[in-house]
């Protein structure tokens, strides 16, 4: 099915978060959080992996993936926490047509296949996407919280952490980000699972400047 008939609410040049599962040469899955964005017409969609990620490195090398698509924020959290993700990766499962993994309990799985890969700046690629099977999943009924969307950002963030640790600039902002997505979540999902996962996360991002700053003071 076109994804404009199974996905009947997205709207082309929006960048959407969902997960993107796939598979190396060798076998090994992964998933990790990731934005596209679709073309006008919805038969092509555009991801801009970091050049460093074994995202990027298993679409150029398999040219395979998947995007499950879900409002869940415990996936993404998950997917950016590199000591917690091997429970993520157990939840993994046979796509339909393509060899990269999906993720058990997504709204819904767009399989798709790398039709070009290009330069977006000198960290990222920019790869056009075409999907080839798209279809609904199971589907989650929650009331909006703004602690799911702000845990879903701060994750975005927390992504990028390693990626700019030797760029002070843009580390900061990116911590300014998850800073302020953390004040939203306490306030709105303060003893909550959301908190839970918050803490997690927040764990995690100051390990990664823990150990760079450890790095830098013993040379």
């Amino acid at each position: 099915m076109k994804v404009s008939e199974v996905l009947k609410g997205v709207k082309h040049h929006v960048i959407y978060e969902v997960l993107i599962s796939s598979i190396s040469i060798d076998g090994e899955p992964d998933i990790a959080p990731m934005g596209l964005r679709f073309s006008e017409k919805f038969e092509e969609f555009t991801l801009h992996p970091f050049k460093s990620s074994k995202t990027y490195r298993n679409l150029v090398e398999v040219g395979e993936g998947v995007a499950n698509i879900t409002r869940d924020p415990r996936p993404f959290i998950l997917g950016c926490i590199p000591r917690l993700k091997h429970e993520l990766l157990k939840e993994l499962e046979g796509s339909k047509l393509v060899k990269a993994p999906r993720l058990r309990g997504s709204e819904a799985y767009m399989e798709f296949r790398v039709k070009e890969v290009g330069e977006k700046s000198i960290d990222r690629a920019e790869m056009i996407c075409e999907p080839v099977s798209v279809y609904l999943g199971d589907l989650r009924i929650e009331p909006y919280s703004r602690a799911v969307y702000a845990l879903i950002e701060a994750s975005v963030n927390a992504s990028r952490v390693k990626v700019f640790l030797n760029r002070s600039k843009e580390l900061l902002k990116i911590l300014n980000r998850i800073h302020y997505a953390e004040s939203i979540v306490r306030r709105t999902g303060g003893g909550s699972e959301y908190e839970r996962l918050l803490n997690l996360l927040v764990k995690s991002v100051e390990e990664v400047l823990h150990g760079i700053l450890s790095s830098q003071s013993n040379p």
